[in-house]
């Protein structure tokens, strides 16, 4: 018995190791798979989080159910922002928030920039007020726009 249950582990594996090797022509070179860069993946993430944050997925969902709206108006003439609440949202308004989630990240990686420049101090003085200067912009532009749809 024990006879026969070799034999049939040895032809299983045999078996696989000839499948690995019928497989092995299927394989990416290694030039092509490589290590993915971290500055793409980084940048992939952020956009990823950015579209999450902004409302991609609400908008997407919208878009199928057919009641997405641009523009609603107003007794002032058109607007982009969904007056008095929170829970819902025109597709400008996404792409606004979204721009500025983009802008406010640009911001904030100009600070972190800028602290690599140190040996560079007029370079990094300058980085470090653009980027400062743009995430104090984003700050108060994301409060106008929540004011607004809060309807205040």
């Amino acid at each position: 018995m024990s006879g026969k249950t070799g034999s049939i582990s040895w032809k299983f594996n045999r078996f696989l190791s000839n499948l690995a090797f019928r497989f092995r022509k299927f394989r990416l070179p290694r030039r092509i798979m490589g290590k993915p860069s971290l500055n793409i993946i980084t940048i992939a993430l952020m956009a990823f989080a950015i579209f999450l944050l902004s409302g991609g997925l609400y908008t997407i969902v919208e878009i199928m159910s057919g009641r997405a709206l641009t523009m609603i108006p107003s007794a002032s003439g058109w607007t982009f922002i969904y007056p008095g609440s929170l829970n819902m949202q025109t597709i400008n308004e996404s792409l606004i928030s979204g721009m500025l989630y983009f802008l406010g990240a640009t911001g904030f990686y100009l600070v972190l920039r800028s602290v690599k420049l140190a040996y560079r101090p007029r370079q990094a003085y300058i980085t470090l007020i653009i980027g400062l200067m743009l995430v104090l912009l984003i700050v108060y532009y994301t409060s106008i726009l929540l004011q607004a749809k809060m309807g205040g």
